[in-house]
């Protein structure tokens, strides 16, 4: 059995090479720009103790955020469950978690109160997590984020959405 090799010439190793660079390079490419491409997450916890572990959030006018909220604590769900409501910039935090203590359907969001939220998750109970993605406002400001479940908001739980350029 006689085993050859066939010399390519340098010109034509180049052209293989090249194209071969070529096919990875653009394969891989979209991959990358889709990871970047992305809106920006932010990760939220919540305890029994009812409060946030970020009480403040960065934002520019316009970009794409994700938040990200995960509950950490003991007490079940229908005793404990945490939301993260964003809501419009001038609005009255305390009437608005107020007007919903009974709107338990709505996750305590009173259906005439809706026009004020920007952005709402759903309630999660421990050990589950929750996301809402949405465009910052255009306008500068600060912009409360609350949540709903009865009693959180008057223990504290509260934040702010600071859009600033």
């Amino acid at each position: 059995m006689y085993i050859t090799s066939y010399p390519l010439s340098p010109s034509f190793r180049r052209v293989i090479v090249l194209g071969l660079g070529f096919v990875l390079t653009h394969s891989f490419l979209p991959v990358r720009l889709a990871a970047q491409a992305g809106p920006r997450t932010i990760e939220i916890a919540a305890a029994d103790d009812m409060k946030y572990d970020k009480t403040t959030i960065e934002a520019k006018p316009g970009e794409q955020i994700r938040i990200h909220l995960t509950p950490k604590g003991t007490m079940p769900k229908i005793a404990m469950s945490h939301n993260v409501v964003v809501l419009k910039r001038g609005t009255d935090a305390a009437a608005f978690v107020a007007a919903g203590v009974s709107a338990r359907p709505t996750d305590f969001i009173a259906p005439e109160k809706k026009a004020q939220v920007i952005a709402a998750t759903p309630l999660a109970g421990n050990g589950e997590s929750v996301e809402i993605t949405f465009k910052v406002p255009a306008v500068a400001g600060s912009y409360p984020y609350v949540c709903t479940f009865p009693g959180h908001f008057v223990a504290g739980m509260k934040g702010t959405l600071v859009v600033k350029k």
